[in-house]
């Protein structure tokens, strides 16, 4: 999404390590319009890992800020702030220690995934408009609630969508391959156009999570 970040005129900050546009003008303006219709942002800095497992038998509740959505049976993708890594990790150690002390079936394998994904965050009141015209996925409140999660395509790509409301304003994330998330970025803004949705940076979603 950089070249597209780029075009649109964004200027860029260091965060977490990652070159990540912090904002495109104004990051109240921004924020505004993403609470009144809808915005796009790569937030491909979180970090994500995959669980796998026999050992897994429902989502592990963390004691570090981290969030954990189920993908099938004994697998789960953990998301979280690159600050929260480490601590993810070893709570994750001692999780597989206590497999390990109760004779499960398997262990659980832990694979870091941050650099298979792009993640894009589509956010605003108009966000599942938008992603209705992308996916088959039934997204409607009723059907994907907020921490709800779910595998299809998105702009016939295979993604991932986690959605994770940001204080009331809805919020998905989607999660595809690197390799395409230029081309996931441009659909989504095409089909936001009617919606005026704007791209915002980091500034922007700082305030929205206020």
């Amino acid at each position: 999404m950089l070249e597209i970040q780029q075009r649109r005129g964004a200027s860029f900050i260091e965060h977490r390590g990652w070159q990540v546009a912090a904002s495109f003008g104004s990051a109240e303006r921004e924020a505004e319009q993403v609470s009144k219709s809808a915005g796009l942002t790569d937030i491909s800095w979180t970090t994500r890992l995959d669980l796998t497992g026999f050992g897994l038998k429902k989502g592990i509740p963390f004691e570090v800020k981290a969030s954990c959505w189920t993908l099938g049976p004994h697998h789960y993708l953990v998301t979280c702030d690159p600050l929260a890594r480490d601590g993810v990790i070893d709570e994750l150690k001692a999780f597989q220690t206590v497999a390990a002390d109760l004779s499960l079936p398997s262990p659980v394998y832990v694979t870091e995934v941050t650099s298979v994904y792009a993640q894009l965050l589509l956010a605003g009141p108009r966000s599942r408009a938008i992603l209705r015209k992308l996916t088959s996925l039934d997204v409607s409140e009723r059907s994907f609630a907020d921490l709800s999660c779910g595998q299809s395509n998105v702009a016939h790509v295979r993604a991932i969508i986690l959605r994770q409301d940001l204080n009331g304003v809805p919020a998905f994330h989607l999660l595809v391959g690197r390799d395409s998330a230029e081309s996931v970025s441009e659909s989504v803004l095409q089909a936001g156009r009617e919606f005026d949705i704007v791209l915002f940076g980091l500034q922007a979603l700082e305030v929205l999570n206020r």
